[in-house]
């Protein structure tokens, strides 16, 4: 942005200002325009439906990751994507998903999420719930697939809201 005086009329500008007041007409007129205020109004609107709590548990040979999720209210959907080596998230599934108010994907190999990154040792997955109302809640899961070995062992890490 070009300085002040580089503007073209601002010195005329400036000066018919000053003259006005050592002449004293419109004193109050031209001070009150001369002074700028702002204000600013920020709302914060919290999703009546949220997330109020996620877990990932494992079956008793962890071949099954259990991620649950518990809301204030039954989602409308809930599809779930992982999260791949160039940072963005691939395609959505909604398959093995149960909804209610505490609803749960069920991941092992036979799951298309987990077939498509089966060569990932630490998988990320992220959970969003779309409720009626179209808002939406998120939370992530991070598994860990036993690789080189068959076992086919698919591991609760951590996850978070």
């Amino acid at each position: 942005m070009r300085k002040f005086r580089n503007l073209p009329g601002a010195a005329l500008a400036v000066g018919a200002f000053v003259l006005t007041l050592m002449l004293g007409f419109g004193g109050a007129a031209a001070s009150a325009l001369w002074q700028q205020s702002a204000t600013v109004a920020i709302t914060v609107t919290w999703p009546a439906q949220a997330f109020t709590g996620f877990t990932c548990s494992n079956d008793s040979n962890r071949t099954n990751a259990t991620l649950s999720a518990a809301a204030t209210a039954k989602p409308a959907s809930l599809v779930y994507a992982a999260l791949q080596s160039n940072g963005s998230y691939g395609p959505s599934y909604s398959d093995s998903v149960t909804l209610g108010t505490t609803s749960t994907v069920v991941l092992n190999f036979n799951t298309p999420v987990i077939a498509a990154n089966r060569n990932t040792a630490q998988l990320t997955i992220r959970v969003t719930a779309t409720y009626a109302d179209q808002t939406q809640s998120t939370a992530t899961a991070v598994l860990q697939i036993e690789q080189g070995n068959n076992s086919n062992k698919v591991t609760c890490v951590s996850a978070t809201l």
